[in-house]
Formats: C-alpha cells, structure tokens, sequence
C-alpha cells in the first residue's frame, strides 16, 4: 500500500483557494491537507461545505498538475515515481490524494466522451456533500467535464449508462475489482502487441470474470485467439463483442486523438497555452471555442490567443 501523504512530500504546493485562507502551517502536501480538512469540518452548512469542496478539488488538480504530467504511466506506484500518467493513472492519483484533502474521488470510464468520441478513457468522480457530482479530467484539462456515456458504480452495480439519465442516481468511482481488470487488460494488450498470445489471452480471461462489462476484453481475446490459431474460441469471443449495441460501443473505441495531447507536457507547452489550446479544440467542452470567447475568458487580445494557438500548433507539429 502506497503511503500517498510520505510521497507527496516532496511536491510543490499550489497557494490555497480563498476559502480556506492563508497557509496554516508548512509547506507540505500533508499540511495543506490538514488545513483542507479542518475547514471543512468547520462548514456549517451543506451548500457552504459543497463550495468549499469545489474550491479543494480545484485546488487538488492544480497540485497534481503541477507535479504530474502527462505520460503512459497507469500504475499509482510507477505515476508517482515518474512524475508522469495516463488518464488512468490521473484519475487513480485523484482518488488516492482526495482523501488528504478531506473530497471523495472516484476513478470512472469514459466510453463516449463530451464531443462523441468513442474512447478508452477515465476520468476523477468527485462526489459533493449536496448530492451533486463532477468528472475531473486532467487529460482533457478540465476540473468539472461533461462527457456523455461513462461506465462506473450506479446504484450499486458497475454499468454503462449516459449521463444525461442519471438523475438522482447513486453515482461512485469502480471497485478495485472493476480498476483490477482494466489493469489486466491494459498489460494484456501490451501483451498482444509483444505476440506472447497465451499470457494475453489468460490476462483477459482474468479481466472478464472482474468486470465483464469492459466488452473490449473480450474483443482483444477474440484477436489474440485469432492470431493463435484458436479459429472457434475467437468467433465465439467476437460473438459476445458484438451481439448489441451497447458493447459495440465500447469495440469502437480509439485513442488516436487522445494520445495526440500527450505532446503537450513532452513539448513543454505552458499550462495557460494549453488552456487556450484546449478550449479552442473542444477537449474542455465538446465543442470548439472560438478565439474571441478565449479572449474574454482569460482576459487577453483575439490576437495574443491566436498568436498562442498557432504557436503551440507549431510546437505540436514538432
């Protein structure tokens, strides 16, 4: 078991949200935790208390921000050694700070995104005392996203569902069994790609019986049983793959677009440059946002956010 508060020690601390006033004590993740659950034991209302908890889970993404890039790391141990994660490996570090800070984050899939992408994608769940909840999404740049189709614990049971139609839904983060068998499929996949068919197709055999929602597991068992030679077992996997519509959803999935925002951290784009980049190419709010709405919002020139844009689009190009 990881000891996130030792871990965090060596962290740069982002100043504290207003609510919460000036720095108490040292600079140390864990005091400024300490300082984050005092106060909100101190609220005396429901509302007062869910502001405070959004200022902190604001708070929370510009610490891990400013310590974690983006990278392929999706194990919490290896995230933190690194300094560097992949959309899980964010959404496992949120749930695994949140508690220092007194927030409830979950980690949930993102199965269709706010822009209609099919995605292999997750994201923080931050559930608030007033019922409320937000999708906390520091690949896409986002504290409070809106993606459309997600897969996590509702009402009990995990499921897919939109979030359109999730009421007054009990929404939580996936049991580790659930996060468990996403890990298994990711290091089946690796698995595949290295042609060691076998381990892979035992890797996705184990990730099934955890969560069999994840229908890409049973694809991806279909092709390595395929490339094995294994001609029944893998028509009977692409059988179950495919045979609705909800998990074909989930077959479609590509990460191109996705992995394209990686270079933003490797090519050291400053974290108000990828802002503006990421408002105007919709990855905050599914849509893109046009330069003059950007202007007003960070308080620039329509020239100086073009100037911005198309210098990180250089930089992206390489």
């Amino acid at each position: 078991m990881t000891d996130i508060g030792a871990e965090l020690g060596h962290w740069h601390v982002p100043p504290p949200p207003a609510p919460l006033g000036q720095r108490e004590e040292g600079p140390g993740a864990e005091s400024a935790g300490s300082q984050a659950r005092r106060t909100l034991a101190a609220a005396r209302s429901r509302i007062g208390r869910t502001a405070i908890e959004i200022a902190i889970s604001d708070w929370v993404y510009d610490l891990v921000r400013a310590n974690v890039k983006r990278g392929r790391f999706f194990e919490l141990s290896d995230v933190l050694r690194a300094g560097r994660a992949d959309c899980l490996g964010y959404a496992r570090l949120f749930s695994a700070v949140g508690p220092l800070f007194g927030v409830d984050f979950g980690v949930v899939e993102v199965i269709v995104d706010n822009s209609g992408r099919h995605v292999p994608h997750h994201v923080g769940l931050l559930n608030l005392s007033n019922g409320t909840r937000r999708f906390v999404d520091a690949w896409y740049g986002s504290k409070n996203v809106v993606h459309r189709r997600i897969g996590a614990l509702v009402d009990g049971k995990p499921r897919d569902v939109d979030v359109a139609e999730l009421g007054d839904a009990e929404v939580r983060g996936l049991p580790d069994a659930c996060i468990d068998a996403i890990t298994l499929y990711i290091r089946s996949n690796r698995l595949l790609e290295q042609g060691e068919f076998d381990p892979a197709i035992e890797g996705y055999s184990r990730a099934i019986r955890l969560y069999p929602n994840n229908t890409r597991a049973y694809y991806n068992r279909a092709l390595a049983r395929d490339r094995k030679g294994d001609v029944s077992g893998a028509e009977q996997d692409y059988a179950e793959a495919l045979k609705d519509e909800s998990r074909l959803v989930r077959v479609l999935a590509t990460v191109e677009e996705l992995e394209g925002l990686l270079l933003l951290d490797e090519r050291r784009v400053p974290e108000r440059e990828q802002d503006i980049y990421l408002w105007r190419k919709g990855f905050k709010t599914g849509k893109p946002t046009d330069c003059e709405e950007i202007a007003r919002t960070v308080g620039m020139s329509t020239a100086q956010v073009r100037q911005i844009i198309a210098r990180t689009e250089r930089l992206l190009a390489g």
